[in-house]
């Protein structure tokens, strides 16, 4: 018997068992050098099965444990993995033969030394084939239980979205959080011009057009840029999401004749904002980037090297401790506040079975120390720029509410600073501080940002 699996399911099935046992993030494993030597086949269905199989997990999960008709938890882990992948072959990617996406999924489970199991991942696989109903017809009756199996949802996470938003809303997001990213990259005029660079994207069969909500950037339409094209290669484009790049405008005013600035970025890696900030300063401004690890600090300085902005002074810090930076010395400070992460699900579709409610009280109280401790280097006049990658108001709207009722002498500027770059307020603004984008509404990540505004003491009531 054949007992070979295909390179792309055997790297799926490396990926998914270090997502579940370390922690690990599929994105960075999918762009290491030990996958991207695969052929552009391989890497393409191993892009598909990787993250198709986090996106549908809990109802992968829910087939699983309708045809074994036992609890998941009862499973080798092993099993389970390769189960997920039969499973998503089967029912999602429908042109893969269903005996290839079977018999591999067998042969994981062997390569595994599993093999007690074999017949059991056999017999559950075959069932799912003769299955045309996909179990869709054994679904709860209850609308949020079903949503939750139906969009691979946390029951716990769709619960507070409910109570917030409703159920339509709430049916929406979750739908639109199991789809694919947009390809969204802003141009690095540094190293092409615009137009030189949409010249070789056009000779390419590249269709782009420009980004909705950042006019200045771009959305892939059709055609894709691998790591080895020129563009990316020679740093002409930045992958960065659209949300991203609306915060770091918004952090920085494009004035004419502006006086140069002192920047801090704090918790700046992996470094996309601080590098588009870079590009909107003033001549003769000092931009500093505080990290807390030193690892992220030299993935950074490799970033900024590519991007032609190594003036930025790169600092090690913790901001849970006392600011290394003396009180008042900064213009600017954008803090990107380490959070849940529940904006980037489309991205990292293994962050919803990470969180948890406590986390997200955990969070909320690290950004509440972090934007204190930054605050206290802020001069009088100056802007401080508050963002976080989550959905979830502890970690946005409370945590500036909070800040404000401590520090009265802060003003909300986010209205302003959107009609200044020509953004609709009403499309973006929350009910109480600050600005949102969400994946059902903006096709962005979901994202909280708030600029506040530092009275003089002069212009305080």
């Amino acid at each position: 018997m054949n007992e070979t699996v295909s390179p792309a399911r055997q790297s799926a099935f490396e990926i998914l068992r270090r997502v579940a046992v370390e922690d690990a993030y599929a994105g960075p494993l999918l762009g290491s050098a030990r996958y991207t030597k695969l052929s552009r086949e391989d890497h393409n269905l191993l892009h598909e099965l990787t993250l198709g199989v986090l996106r549908r997990q809990g109802w992968l999960d829910f087939l699983i444990e309708h045809y074994a008709k036992r609890s998941i938890t009862k499973l080798d882990l092993e099993v389970v993995i390769a189960l997920r992948l039969g499973l998503y072959q089967l029912k999602v990617l429908t042109r893969i033969p269903a005996h290839a996406a079977i018999n591999e999924s067998v042969n994981l489970v062997r390569q595994a030394q599993k093999r007690s199991a074999v017949p059991f991942t056999n017999a559950i696989l075959r069932a799912a084939q003769r299955d045309a109903e996909s179990g869709e017809s054994r679904l709860p009756t209850d609308p949020l239980q079903r949503l939750s199996i139906v969009t691979s949802t946390p029951l716990w996470l769709l619960r507070r979205w409910q109570q917030r938003w409703g159920l339509d809303e709430t049916t929406a997001l979750a739908t639109e959080c199991n789809l694919p990213p947009q390809a969204v990259f802003r141009y690095n005029e540094r190293f092409s011009t615009r137009e030189a660079t949409d010249r070789w994207l056009s000779e390419h069969s590249i269709r782009t057009r420009p980004a909705p909500l950042v006019p200045e950037a771009a959305i892939i339409d059709e055609g894709g840029l691998g790591p080895e094209s020129r563009p990316v290669r020679e740093d002409w484009i930045y992958f960065q999401e659209e949300s991203s790049q609306i915060a770091a405008r918004l952090a920085t005013p494009v004035e004419p004749n502006t006086a140069p600035r002192a920047v801090w970025d704090v918790c700046a890696a992996p470094g996309g904002k601080s590098a588009l900030i870079a590009s909107l300063l003033p001549t003769g401004s000092r931009q500093v980037a505080t990290e807390l690890h030193t690892s992220r600090l030299q993935l950074m300085r490799e970033l900024f090297r590519r991007q032609g902005v190594e003036e930025i002074q790169l600092v090690q810090a913790d901001l849970t401790s006392p600011s290394p930076f003396a009180p008042e010395s900064f213009d600017q400070i954008i803090v990107d506040a380490p959070c849940s992460g529940l904006g980037t699900i489309r991205k990292h579709p293994e962050i919803k079975w990470r969180c948890t409610p406590e986390k997200i009280t955990a969070m909320a109280a690290l950004q509440r120390k972090i934007l204190e401790t930054a605050a206290e280097s802020l001069r009088p006049g100056g802007l401080l720029t508050y963002s976080v990658c989550s959905t979830e108001v502890e970690e946005g709207e409370e945590v500036i509410g909070w800040f404000r009722n401590r520090h009265p002498e802060y003003r909300d500027l986010t209205r302003e600073r959107l009609i200044e770059l020509r953004l609709d307020p009403a499309s973006l603004l929350t009910p109480t501080h600050g600005a949102r984008t969400f994946p059902h509404q903006h096709h962005t990540e979901g994202f909280f940002i708030c600029v506040l505004w530092k009275r003089r003491p002069t212009e305080q009531s």
